[in-house]
Parts: C-alpha cells; sequence; structure tokens
C-alpha cells in the first residue's frame, strides 16, 4: 500500500468500520479513477458494506444536472435563458418585475426557498411524502419575492424545481427522460436517474442515517423531488460525467464554458454560482464544485479544471462533511500544486499597530500574531479562509496580486491590513 493511500484512508479511519455508516470516495485523474475506495456500511441491518456500485442519492449536487438539461434546450432553440419564466409555467404570479429563466440558473430570482416555505408550513422535509406538482401550487401561491430580480443572490431550491419544469413542458418528455435520453445514456451512466418515484426498486440503493441518542437511525425518501435535488448515482458514473467537462460527448467547449461561467447581478457585480456550478479557488486553485445535503446524505464532486483532477465524495451520514473531506483528500494528491506562497508574508495594520505573518507549514496556510497566537487557516474558496472565531478575506489587485487582507470576527467588521 503506497503512502498516498495510507494517508488517505486515515482519513476516514473514523467511518471505516463494519458498524456505521460511512462513504464512497473516488479521485479522478486524467480522466482516470486513480483511487476509490468505500468506507462503513450501505446498510446497517443486512452489514451491506459501502462500494464503487452503490447507489447514492447527491441531493443538491443534482443541481448541475438540471442546469445542463436548460441549457441544452437553449443550445436546441427551444427555449431562451431570458424568457419570462410565465411563458413556461402560466400559473405562476406576475411580479412587478419579471422573472427569467437566467435568474433561476444563478439564483437571482428572488423567490423564496421552496424547502423553506415546506418547513414553514409545519411539513416535516423528511417525513412527509411530496412532488413537484405539490411543490409548484406551493411556490405559484406566493404572492411576493424576497427582493427584485436580479438584484440579489440568494439560493433557492424553488428555483431549480421550476427550470425541472420547464424542461418537461419545453420538452414534451418527463424531467427524468429528457435528462436520460440527452445526458445520461450518451455519457454510458448507466446506473444514474432522477428519482421521480421513491417506491421503485433501485438495485444496490444505500440508505441514509442520522445519530440520535448515539444510535444511527436511518432516513426514509417519501419524496419525489426533482430539479432542485433528486438524482441517484455512483462514483463511477459522475467520473464519466466529470469527463465530459474535457472532452465533451454531451455539449461541446463552448457549452462547457457557459456551463461553468458565474452570472451576475443587475449592479454588473459577477457571482460565485453559474449553471448549478460553484466558481472559486481552494488554496489558489480553481475549482469547480457544488455540494448536496439531503437526509442523512452529504455529497461533493469537487473539481481542480487545471489540474485535470476531481474528488467525489458520497456519504450516508449527516455526521460527515463531504466537502471538507474533498479538500483534505486534494492536500494530499494535489500538495505539490497549492500556491500557497501567493498568500504567505507580512501584512501590517495601522489601525493596531500590528503585523501579522502567514507562513507555508506543511501544506498549510499559517497565520501569526507576534506575541498571542499560531492557527491554521482553513480554505473556504474564492481567497477566503478561517480560523476559529476569525474570517480572513484576502484581496488582489488589477494584476491578480495578493496586496492584503480583510479580518471579520462577530463583533470586528472589515479590519484592513496591508501586505508588506
Amino acid at each position: 500500500m503506497s503512502n498516498l493511500t495510507t494517508q488517505t484512508d486515515a482519513l476516514f479511519a473514523q467511518w471505516n468500520t463494519n458498524h456505521t455508516p460511512g462513504c464512497m470516495l473516488a479521485v479522478i485523474q486524467n480522466g482516470k479513477i486513480i483511487y476509490q475506495q468505500g468506507y462503513g456500511l450501505a446498510d446497517l441491518e443486512n452489514n451491506t458494506p459501502i462500494s464503487p456500485d452503490s447507489v447514492f442519492y447527491i441531493a443538491s449536487t443534482s443541481k448541475q444536472f438540471t442546469a445542463t438539461c436548460i441549457l441544452l434546450l437553449a443550445q436546441q432553440g427551444k427555449l431562451d435563458l431570458d424568457d419570462d419564466i410565465c411563458h413556461h409555467i402560466p400559473e405562476m404570479p406576475i411580479y412587478n418585475d419579471p422573472i427569467t429563466i437566467r435568474h433561476l440558473v444563478h439564483h437571482t430570482s428572488g423567490m423564496r426557498d421552496s424547502l423553506t416555505l415546506l418547513d414553514l408550513s409545519g411539513i416535516n422535509t423528511t417525513e412527509a411524502t411530496y412532488n413537484n406538482p405539490d411543490l409548484l401550487q406551493l411556490i405559484a401561491r406566493q404572492e411576493h419575492l424576497n427582493y427584485p430580480p436580479g438584484e440579489q443572490y440568494t439560493y433557492s431550491n424553488a428555483g431549480y424545481l421550476l427550470m425541472a419544469e420547464i424542461v418537461a413542458r419545453v420538452s414534451g418528455k418527463t424531467f427524468r427522460q429528457f435528462a436520460h435520453d440527452n445526458i445520461f445514456a450518451p455519457l454510458n451512466m448507466t446506473h444514474t436517474h432522477f428519482d421521480d418515484n421513491h417506491t421503485e426498486h433501485i438495485p444496490n440503493r444505500i440508505i441514509s442515517y442520522h445519530l440520535k441518542n448515539n444510535e444511527y437511525i436511518p432516513y426514509p425518501k417519501n419524496f419525489d423531488i426533482v430539479g432542485s435535488g433528486g438524482l441517484l448515482t455512483t462514483v463511477g458514473d459522475l467520473a464519466l460525467w466529470d469527463q465530459n467537462f474535457y472532452t465533451p460527448k454531451v455539449g461541446n467547449e463552448t457549452f462547457i464554458n457557459t456551463l461553468t461561467t458565474p452570472g451576475k447581478r443587475n449592479s454588473g457585480e459577477t457571482l460565485t454560482y453559474a449553471f448549478g456550478l460553484q466558481v472559486g479557488d481552494y488554496k489558489g486553485l480553481r475549482v469547480i464544485q457544488h455540494a448536496g445535503g439531503m437526509l442523512g446524505f452529504r455529497t461533493n464532486l469537487y473539481r481542480f479544471p487545471n489540474q485535470n483532477t476531481s474528488i467525489i465524495c458520497l456519504a450516508n451520514t449527516a455526521e460527515i462533511n463531504a466537502t471538507q473531506l474533498c479538500q483534505r483528500v486534494a492536500d494530499l494528491y494535489l500538495a505539490d500544486h497549492f500556491r500557497l506562497t501567493d498568500f504567505t508574508g507580512q501584512y501590517h495594520s495601522h489601525e493596531l499597530d500590528v503585523t501579522y505573518t502567514l507562513k507555508n507549514q506543511n501544506g498549510n496556510l499559517i497565520i501569526t500574531h507576534p506575541t498571542t497566537y499560531n492557527e491554521p487557516l482553513r480554505s473556504q474558496g474564492n481567497d477566503t479562509f478561517q480560523t476559529q472565531n476569525k474570517t480572513i478575506q484576502f484581496i488582489r489587485n488589477h494584476q491578480n496580486t495578493i496586496v492584503g487582507f480583510t479580518i471579520q470576527t462577530d463583533r470586528v467588521f472589515n479590519l484592513h491590513l496591508t501586505k508588506i
């Protein structure tokens, strides 16, 4: 066993048991799965281990596929991203300003989140039985928006559910069938589909759990929501999808560039959200990813496009942070690529009359106060790092060079330090 494999497995040691749920990991480089391993159990009652064949519900990691369906229809000339959604879903209210499909894609519609509305209605989203038509009625009853379309970014599951409805109405197929015919079949993703019938028997379908009173309790899936989530898949099928971003079979290079281009607010400010994908950075490397969390599932497909490296972590317990594990695995496989030197150096605050030092210590960025502390920084993407009680936001100039950072705590905002 290689040292890299040993270090990787050590990250998952807590879940590498025969009595807990766990997760499935896959590391992809240059189009090939170079390491995959299951940790823990897919089904505690039957002692079934997690394996590459395990079919996971990936929650909001599904959104990139919904956005792809919309973009395919736009490419086919069957809709326009700037269409008023009322053109396709006439039962939606007419607000003061029109909501476009593009607003839905980038979460700038101002629409209230559908799952939050369910919760406020007193419906337990992990126990109740409901489907897309139920939520469409709920969304259509909303008389007000959170804000005028395009003014702000607020993550909204309602928008992606409406996108699935638009796909179905424009294509004349169910959303599940359109996605199958136009994405999953062309890519040979034979273990993948949108789960619009939770009673259907799916071989190797995995159960998710939550921990209560030191006991893992299974989460039943009683809903049939697709679009905002809903995809069932395996790490192998997700690897085929990942490769499509380098050698497209679905779409082309221009199509992929559009999928990964963030939207904008009315002000012109660029967002970090593209087409069902978050675009940012981790330790100076560009990252395209999307996390998912529903029931006990926690998932992420975490792509470093410039290094042709992706990490997939699919977990079946809410006690696992899939995104953080993807980052820890990346720390091992991409250790030689991280440009921590972009951030290292000395930074001075004239307001505090103090100089902080940032240094690279064994592949981790450390912030040091002259007299009181020495803390590791955890990357949150987009040049943002965190300690236990501080958020550090780095500042770049027009040449993309780090020139300073701001510190924010719960009681001190935007304290500026300049790189010296």
